[in-house]
C-alpha cells in the first residue's frame, strides 16, 4: 500500500486518517527530533523550535510490494516562511540502493508536498563519490527543483535546522 494522503496530513495536523498512527512517529516541538535505525541516526536539530512530523515511511507510508523503492524516514518542518520536507534513508553500506531511494520516495511525494526538499542518507562509510552522476544528478534535482540538497554522512549525523 502507497499513502497518497501526505498533503493531507502535512496541511492539517488534525487530519484523521486511517493509516496515520502507523506513519506518525511524533508531531511536536522537541529539540532533537532524532530517527535511528541498525545502528544509524539521523537528528535534526530543532533550534528554532517548529513543529516537527516525523514520518515512518518504508514500513508506515508504504507498506508490502518490496520492489517499491523508499526511503526510511520523513521530517515535515512546519516553517511558515520556508516549508521544507527531509527525506533520510539510514543505510548499512550500498549508497546507491541508498539514493535509488531517496530519489523514487522524492519522485513520489516531492510536487505534492509544495516544500523545500533535503535529502539525507546515513551509511556505515561514505565511499569517495564527489563526481558519480547518480549523486550529481540529484544534487542538481534538489538545488534547482526543491531548493534543498543532499548530504550524505557517516553512522550519526546531527544537524541544526537553522543551519540547512
Amino acid at each position: 500500500m502507497i499513502c497518497d494522503k501526505l498533503y493531507e496530513c502535512c496541511l492539517d495536523e488534525k487530519h484523521i486518517c486511517a493509516y496515520k498512527k502507523k506513519c506518525v512517529v511524533y508531531q511536536d516541538s522537541r529539540t532533537n527530533a532524532a530517527c535511528e535505525e541498525k545502528g544509524k541516526r539521523y537528528n535534526l536539530v530543532n533550534d528554532k523550535r517548529f513543529t516537527i512530523t516525523l514520518f515512518h515511511v518504508d514500513g508506515g507510508m508504504i507498506f508490502g510490494g518490496q520492489d517499491v523503492k523508499k526511503c526510511d524516514f520523513l521530517y515535515i518542518v512546519d516553517d511558515l516562511e520556508k516549508p521544507t520536507a527531509i527525506f533520510v534513508e539510514l543505510k548499512g553500506k550500498d549508497i546507491y540502493q541508498a539514493i535509488r531511494q531517496v530519489k523514487e520516495t522524492i519522485d513520489r511525494y516531492g510536487t505534492t508536498l509544495q516544500r523545500r526538499i533535503y535529502a539525507r542518507i546515513v551509511c556505515n562509510a561514505v565511499p569517495r563519490l564527489y563526481n558519480d552522476p547518480s549523486i550529481s544528478k540529484l544534487r542538481k534535482e534538489l538545488m534547482k527543483r526543491y531548493n534543498g540538497n543532499l548530504n550524505i554522512s557517516e553512522k550519526n549525523k546531527d544537524e541544526k535546522y537553522s543551519e540547512l
